[in-house]
């Protein structure tokens, strides 16, 4: 079966505060929606396509004219599309969030014409319970509060921005953390790989290594993780090294790694994620599928991705959706207990308000 109309419309949403994002302070979220409609006119797909400022080299203006050249000249079809194989029409030189849009797009029609949740050859049963990380940043008493509240809230799993222009302030966060929770929370730290190796141990030596469960991408040059994980004892997640550094996933051992922070958008094929997710799981390494705060269209898609990837999927770094002032759909994500309903999260992505966005072109295929 073949989309036979086509539709992009753009978005704009403040952020509630400035949100850091690799050295740069971003105060709204900007994306575009690719909607894909049946020949019957019954049923429309939906992708986001929404690349980042500091995480994605595509720019919004190359990502739309990619959009309008892969309508126009590309085949595309739906119906028996799995995860693993839903970008196998795309050309390969695409940009990530371009093919990851197209990607969820056509799936997401295939679902709602079908009534079917996207697949995985050889997935568990989905998981109807997604565990979220709650992500904090700021001074130290802005951090406890929030941390706090969210403790209230069910979360028990936090991720905390940490910076070496700053260390002392994140040493100080860790034990202010500690303190108030002891072992009743997991702290995961990220520093995007804003250290180098000797800063990194002579601060991170100063928090004990059972406070937290890794620190994300802590060097700038990621193959010394090795070292650093033997002179300090904390395990590293891997983020942006996945692209930034080709080879390093084959390239350090296993042992010193804690986490694997999977974001569907930057690495661009569904396919690519699933691998990764599953080599890390083998290797007894959490895999994390995370956002690039975008709206509720791909959360919800992503909160499904996680679902099937495991019976207990690790906590994802989905919660991102409170940092946005409004959300695109009719009904937006919702977390009880800091937790996810998947199926619940995904079939309300299928259904965003069009009215908050602005139509920038149409076509029929």
């Amino acid at each position: 079966m073949k989309p036979q109309n086509a539709s992009i419309y753009r978005y704009s949403i403040p952020f509630v505060r400035p949100v850091p994002v690799l050295g740069k302070s971003l105060d709204t979220r900007d994306g575009f929606v690719l909607a894909l409609k049946s020949g019957d006119g019954l049923h429309t797909g939906f992708g986001e396509i929404a690349p980042l400022p500091g995480l994605h080299k595509e720019s919004l203006p190359e990502a739309l004219e990619q959009c309008k050249s892969l309508l126009l000249s590309s085949d595309l079809s739906y119906g028996g599309l799995s995860l693993e194989d839903a970008g196998k029409q795309l050309p390969e030189s695409i940009s990530p969030s371009v093919r990851a849009g197209f990607e969820m797009a056509l799936l997401n029609l295939q679902s709602a014409a079908s009534g079917a949740l996207p697949s995985l050859p050889g997935a568990p049963e989905a998981a109807r319970k997604l565990p979220l990380n709650a992500l904090l940043f700021g001074d130290a008493t802005s951090v406890i509060s929030m941390a706090k509240d969210y403790f209230r809230n069910g979360y028990r799993t936090f991720k905390l921005k940490v910076q070496a222009s700053d260390p002392g302030l994140a040493v100080k966060q860790v034990l202010a953390l500690r303190s108030a929770f002891g072992g009743e929370i997991s702290l995961r730290l990220d520093s995007n790989r804003s250290f180098d190796l000797e800063k990194a141990c002579l601060f991170f030596n100063r928090i004990p290594a059972d406070s937290i469960e890794y620190i994300e991408e802590p060097l700038a040059d990621p193959f010394l993780i090795p070292e650093f994980f033997s002179r300090t004892g904390i395990r590293s997640a891997l983020d942006e090294s996945l692209w930034m550094s080709p080879g390093i996933w084959n390239g350090i051992a296993r042992n010193c790694l804690g986490g694997v922070v999977l974001k569907p958008a930057r690495l661009g094929s569904f396919a690519t994620t699933v691998r990764l997710a599953r080599e890390a799981r083998d290797a007894g390494i959490a895999a994390v599928i995370s956002a690039a705060f975008e709206s509720g269209i791909a959360l919800g898609f992503y909160a499904h991705l996680a679902s099937v990837l495991s019976k207990n999927p690790d906590p994802c770094g989905l919660d991102t959706f409170r940092q946005l002032s409004r959300d695109i759909l009719y009904k937006p994500l919702h977390a009880e207990s800091g937790c996810l309903d998947t199926e619940t999260a995904y079939r309300n992505s299928l259904n965003p308000d069009l009215s908050r966005l602005k139509l920038i072109e149409a076509w029929t295929l």
